[in-house]
């Protein structure tokens, strides 16, 4: 059987690495024309119905090559490390000089630079009376525009209330008629509870952290926060009050190492030869005491299985006794 095996492998111009035969549920090692190795079942390739294998390694190159290819195609570049596959994020720079962070799938379904895709519409609109009718419009609502300049890069303005709140909104926004974020949240939410920023000093001291705020302004508002370890972020209040705190402490509670993995494996009387985590569901290398080598995810591991074809040779010596 394994010389069939061969001989059915060499038609996609694989070649066969092991040198024993296991069995045909079992995995064997074979190599590709592009010289990658990996393992398969020797069942979905001795009795495949229709179709050549494809080697999964050569599948992620040629995915690659095509992404990169687009990305040389529109001139740009990519910033942030080589690719790693369709969904994880990128770092571009287009032929323009902009940089934007994208998915890498974006790429592959033809979208580019926003800012890019956008100069267009920004060109149209921009005119040369743009700052005064900024202005103008700041002062119907009793406020100000604080820029000074009205520009096609410059798609966003800072504008201060008449109750001296400051933020930053586009142009479109601002003639649309709307204004400021704060004020509106305070006219929806009714009346503002007085003891509201007692409470969230209080929520923040019973986990060990601080409030960094001065003024209250209601429950659906953004505060700062600060906790124990020194991380800071912002939280609305009603969030806070739930009991919700540090997501960075959460996630350094959860999150597993490389060495994790290799204690994990140590423990089973084996070795992780990967060098690098990146998640309970991205596969990892490992190998046996018996030298068997295979790949599988963490979340498998942590769960109880392990090596599947020492597996295979207990269920053996079990059913032949």
């Amino acid at each position: 059987m394994l010389e069939r095996l061969r001989q059915c492998v060499a038609k996609y111009g694989w070649q066969c690495l092991t040198s024993e035969w296991m069995g045909v549920n079992s995995r064997h090692q074979f190599a590709c024309a592009r010289g990658h190795v990996f393992e398969r079942v020797a069942l979905t390739l001795l009795y495949r119905n229709s179709g050549a294998p494809v080697c999964i390694f050569c599948r992620q190159e040629d995915i690659r090559d095509r992404w990169l290819g687009k990305l040389a195609e529109r001139g740009g570049t990519l910033l942030s490390g080589p690719f790693v596959g369709l969904f994880a994020r990128y770092q571009i720079r287009c032929a323009a000089g902009h940089e934007w962070s994208v998915e890498g799938r974006k790429i592959s379904e033809g979208r580019w630079c926003p800012i890019c895709a956008h100069s267009d519409g920004t060109r149209r609109s921009c005119c040369s009376d743009g700052l005064a009718r900024l202005h103008a419009k700041a002062q119907e609502r009793d406020g100000k525009c604080l820029s000074s300049n009205y520009t096609i890069e410059s798609r966003l303005y800072r504008f201060e209330c008449a109750k001296g709140h400051r933020w930053e909104a586009r142009a479109n926004d601002i003639f649309r008629g709307t204004w400021c974020g704060r004020c509106a949240k305070l006219t929806t939410s009714g009346q503002v509870d007085p003891n509201g920023l007692a409470r969230l000093q209080a929520a923040a001291r019973e986990k060990g952290g601080v409030c960094l705020t001065d003024a209250y302004v209601g429950s659906a508002a953004k505060y700062p926060f600060r906790c124990a370890m020194g991380h800071e972020w912002v939280a609305i209040a009603s969030q806070i009050w739930l009991g919700h705190w540090c997501r960075q402490c959460a996630g350094l509670k959860l999150r597993q190492t490389i060495d994790d993995m290799r204690a994990l494996a140590t423990a089973r009387g084996g070795l992780c030869l990967s060098k690098e985590y990146q998640g309970r569901r991205t596969k990892l290398t490992w190998q046996c005491h018996r030298g068997h080598i295979w790949e599988s995810r963490p979340i498998n591991i942590s769960a109880g299985t392990w090596c599947p074809q020492c597996a295979i040779t207990n269920r053996t010596r079990r059913r032949d006794n």
